[in-house]
């Protein structure tokens, strides 16, 4: 089965494998998120106003999302470890894979379309990012944990199909209208405890969601030992360096406190050791 998802991977760049979160723990999962979104409502809308007030882009108005998810609910934590994720994660890198973020998606009813780009470090609009033209090598995965159902009504995750072997993206001006809709484009789709998992040089987008609830799903990103992710941690001399004194834009993830690090799942603490306080 990892051989499987590997391949898939490797030639289209995606891959949605099913039932990881099993059907009766999804809903409460689910509720957990959308609590915390409720109460941090108000903060997400001025964090995300201060980013275009710099004249950054970001995501797309109608979708919020709570970083650091993991440091106010951790009911999702368990399956973080899932042998088929880090199976294939493994795969690509190597032992001591870790979580460089994890954080909650609310895609509401009538949300706009978002841009086209690819996941950090290929996202050209950071200020910590590799430069394009980057490598062909995979150095991250991402991840989307499907809550409620995903399709072309629910606004499923857009997608490139083979966009991962592209050096560039449109968010780094590649000549692609990173606002238009892409000819080869498909929207994800998975039922709810699914996860897509994808090459994060994958160009994708959000699509709108039109039907009359909300999306709700939480994403996750995997990368080998090697990488540094301190630029996109608060806090960090590079982030300070790279980021905040260049007025740039970056995750700007906080630590996870130690009482919450020492709760996880004795398999799930080696994927976060690193953000732990």
């Amino acid at each position: 089965m990892i051989e499987g998802i590997v391949n898939h991977v490797k030639l289209d760049g995606f891959h949605v494998i099913e039932g990881v979160i099993p059907a009766d723990k999804v809903d409460g999962i689910k509720e957990g998120i959308l609590r915390v979104h409720a109460v941090e409502a108000d903060l997400n809308r001025r964090r995300q106003q201060e980013i275009r007030d710099k004249g950054h882009r970001i995501g797309a108005r109608g979708v919020s999302a709570s970083t650091a998810l993991i440091n106010s609910t951790q009911d999702f934590a368990a399956y973080l470890a899932d042998s088929r994720v880090c199976g294939v994660a493994e795969a690509f890198f190597g032992a001591h894979v870790r979580i460089s973020s994890a954080n909650g998606l609310v895609t509401n009813p009538g949300n706009e379309r978002g841009y086209w780009h690819a996941d950090w470090p290929y996202n050209q609009t950071n200020s910590a990012r590799i430069p394009a033209p980057y490598p062909d090598v995979v150095m991250h995965l991402s991840t989307i944990w499907m809550l409620t159902p995903f399709n072309a009504e629910t606004g499923g995750t857009l997608l490139v199909p083979g966009s991962h072997r592209s050096s560039n993206n449109p968010s780094g001006d590649n000549g692609v209208d990173r606002d238009a809709p892409y000819p080869t484009e498909i929207s994800s789709t998975g039922d709810p405890g699914s996860v897509l998992i994808y090459d994060s040089r994958l160009w994708h987008s959000v699509a709108p969601n039109q039907s009359d609830e909300a999306r709700v799903a939480f994403t996750a990103r995997y990368g080998p030992w090697w990488i540094n992710i301190n630029p996109e941690m608060a806090g960090t001399p590079e982030n300070f360096s790279m980021v905040v004194e260049k007025g740039g834009k970056a995750g700007n993830l906080p630590r996870i406190p130690r009482d919450i690090f020492e709760s996880l799942p004795e398999d799930v603490k080696p994927l976060l050791h690193h953000a732990a306080e």
